[in-house]
């Protein structure tokens, strides 16, 4: 569908999304966590989520599936065409949020459901 037609983003939902992520050691989620930095939208319905974990050495693996994670739950609402998720503080947030932003994203693994 064209932008043109896409309704427009709805950013409380999409905090309310992105935010419903659990941390996988903690339990809580990142909205709980006050972990959410910045939510945004262009007129394209294109989405940006910025973030950051509780520390900034969490396990890649961890930090791969949360991104991956929050930008599914992003990306299932009306009017997002895209989600791009960007990772801060972390020692390697580039790799983690171009492994995050790259390709189809898959269901959850058990553990974030």
């Amino acid at each position: 569908m064209p932008a043109a037609h896409l309704p427009a983003v709805d950013l409380a939902a999409a905090r309310v999304a992105a935010g419903s992520v659990p941390d996988p050691e903690i339990r809580r989620t990142l909205a709980d966590l006050d972990l959410l930095d910045e939510v945004g939208a262009d007129a394209a319905g294109t989405v940006t989520v910025r973030y950051h974990l509780t520390s900034p050495l969490c396990p890649s693996p961890f930090a791969i599936d949360i991104g991956r994670e929050v930008r599914r739950r992003v990306e299932a609402l009306p009017g997002v065409a895209r989600c791009r998720v960007d990772i801060r503080d972390h020692f390697i947030a580039e790799e983690i949020s171009r492994q995050v932003n790259e390709g189809p994203v898959t269901a959850a693994p058990a553990w974030l459901r």
